[in-house]
Parts: C-alpha cells; sequence; structure tokens
C-alpha cells in the first residue's frame, strides 16, 4: 500500500526536480556525477531503475553490493517505516502497466497533440490503467524524498533519460520541473549504440532519430523550463557547463568540483559510474570506428537531424 502524502515537501513546499533527459550513451551519467557534486542535490542517478538484472550480484556505485550498500538499508528501512512498498528488485518507479494494453498505452512514446489526445481518452476508458500510473508517480515522489531526506538535499535529479517520465512527472503538478536535455553528436551515440547492442547502423540511426524527436517535443511544451547542453562542450569545458546549468536550476556555483570521485555515491546506470577516476575524456570513437557504409547510413537517416543540432 502507497502512502499518499499531502502535495508538498517536508519543507512546505514542491521539491524541485531536475531531468536529464537524452537517448542512451549521450553522457547521461558523466553529467550526473559531476551534478551530483553540489551539496543541495541528491540524487541516485535513474530512478527508474530498469535495468539492474540480477539484483543479487548487482554493484551500488560506492562498490559495494546493493544489498549490503549502508545507503540502501537506509532506503529501505526508510520507505518501510513510512508503509511505502519498496524492495530493491522492484522499485515500482519505471512506468510500464501489468496487462498488455494498458502497458502499450503508459509506454507509448511523446507523440504529437491528437496521439496525445487518444491516449488521455485510452486513461479515461481504462481505469485499472490510469490508476496504475498514478501509483507510479506517486511511488516516484515517496521516494524522491526519501533519498532527499537521507542525503539532506533540496534538490533531486533524476538521470533516467526517458522523455516520457518527464511528460508524466510534469503533468502532476507534483514538482517544480528543470529538464536538462543533453545531445550528443549522433555518430558518437549510435555508435556506442551499435557496440553494445550488436546491431547495424540502420537500427541504431533509427532508434537515435526516434528518442530524440520524442526529446524534441518535450522541449517544445516546456518552454522555458528546459535547456540543451552538448556532450562535447561539457567534456571540453565541464565548468562553464555547470556554472549555467546551476544557474537554470537556481543553485550556486561558487564550489564547482569535477572530481566526482572524491566522494562517495550511489548511482544507478550504466558501466561509466563504476569508472576508478574522474578524469573527463571525449569520446570520440566513432570518427575512427565507423566505415564509410555507417556513415553514409547515418547521414541518410539521421544526418538532417544531427545537421540542425549543430553537427556537419
Amino acid at each position: 500500500m502507497i502512502i499518499k502524502k499531502k502535495n508538498k515537501s517536508i519543507s512546505g513546499r514542491k521539491t524541485d526536480l531536475v531531468y536529464v533527459m537524452a537517448p542512451s550513451y549521450t553522457g547521461s551519467t558523466l553529467l550526473t556525477y559531476l551534478l551530483a557534486m553540489h551539496p543541495d542535490i541528491a540524487t541516485i542517478g535513474e530512478l527508474k531503475a530498469s535495468a539492474m538484472g540480477d539484483i543479487e550480484s548487482y554493484t551500488c556505485s560506492c562498490g559495494s553490493l546493493i544489498r549490503q550498500c549502508g545507503f540502501w538499508r537506509n532506503v529501505l528501512e526508510e520507505t518501510h517505516k513510512q508503509g511505502i512498498s519498496f524492495s530493491l528488485d522492484k522499485f515500482g518507479t519505471h512506468f510500464r502497466g501489468d496487462k498488455y494494453v494498458c502497458d502499450r498505452l503508459i509506454r507509448a512514446g511523446v507523440k504529437g497533440s491528437f496521439w496525445e489526445a487518444i491516449r488521455k481518452v485510452g486513461f479515461s476508458l481504462l481505469s485499472r490503467c490510469r490508476f496504475k500510473c498514478d501509483d507510479i508517480i506517486l511511488q516516484n515522489r515517496n521516494l524522491i524524498e526519501v533519498i532527499c531526506n537521507l542525503q539532506g538535499a533540496d534538490v533531486f535529479l533524476d538521470g533516467s533519460k526517458d522523455p516520457n517520465r518527464v511528460r508524466y512527472f510534469y503533468n502532476s503538478g507534483y514538482w517544480n520541473i528543470k529538464v536538462i536535455y543533453l545531445i550528443r553528436d549522433g555518430r558518437g551515440a549510435t555508435n556506442s549504440y551499435m557496440r553494445h547492442h550488436k546491431v547495424t547502423m540502420e537500427i541504431a540511426a533509427r532508434e537515435w532519430v526516434h528518442v530524440h524527436r520524442e526529446c524534441d517535443r518535450i522541449q517544445k511544451m516546456l518552454g522555458p523550463f528546459c535547456r540543451t547542453i552538448h556532450y562535447e562542450e561539457l567534456c571540453q569545458n565541464p565548468d562553464d557547463v555547470l556554472r549555467r546549468i546551476f544557474s537554470f536550476i537556481g543553485l550556486d556555483s561558487d564550489s564547482i568540483t569535477t572530481d566526482f570521485k572524491s566522494v562517495e555515491h550511489h548511482i544507478l546506470g550504466n558501466a561509466m559510474r563504476m569508472a576508478s577516476t574522474s578524469a573527463i575524456q571525449l569520446d570520440e570513437k566513432w570518427k575512427s570506428s565507423l566505415t564509410e557504409n555507417d556513415l553514409q547510413a547515418f547521414v541518410g537517416i539521421a544526418g538532417h537531424l544531427n545537421s540542425s543540432y549543430g553537427y556537419e
């Protein structure tokens, strides 16, 4: 049973929620680590926790198995104390349904106004699905409050990337939302996607375009509450980029540091979170890895969109 709380945090106001939105392999884990160094930001990386695999062998970024991590034990203790249904192998924060039709409706990507109107009708007709979605939103809200309290911060950062989550968060009215839209040269992102998923450039490029189309719709919807930054600039001028982000969020930037391995974090996400160094290196392996055929395929599918983001 999820405890439904008032629409305010313990501090007496809505929690400030910062969301990193991006396709996969864009540098979101690096950005999450850098932002997590601010004392007023609480985060566990990807709050949706949808790709943890075998929980018994999953390692927290602090180096401990997650079941043995002191921080996660505190999360379990606090959620159970508050009557929140939570376990490390079932966060309940990922937007998905328990039945096929409901799952399709909830997980459907961000579309234009016509399709969003159809989704709204679908929720009105399928009350069970609407209630399921409401429960997921509340579970996210409850965990955000618990984590902010445990980490002693007023701003929560969700690095889940998925633009679909932003829509649900924004429409809920529970948070003051600021979105950081992270963009990377599509040739770099698709090269990593191909390598990790063992797929062709055609598949990787179509996925990259699909996610960016959704992100662009969210950006248009949020207007001034969304800021775009580029992965390449983050790597080359991290201090300047972080100052702009903190200003956008409404936090001071007096104590910016990029030495994110100097303190302990409890980040969920991809393998980069386990890196042993804070060194920031621009990844441009695509320049030597992609074949001429790969590049031609990318240009044919995603070249125009990539150019619109400033990449030649």
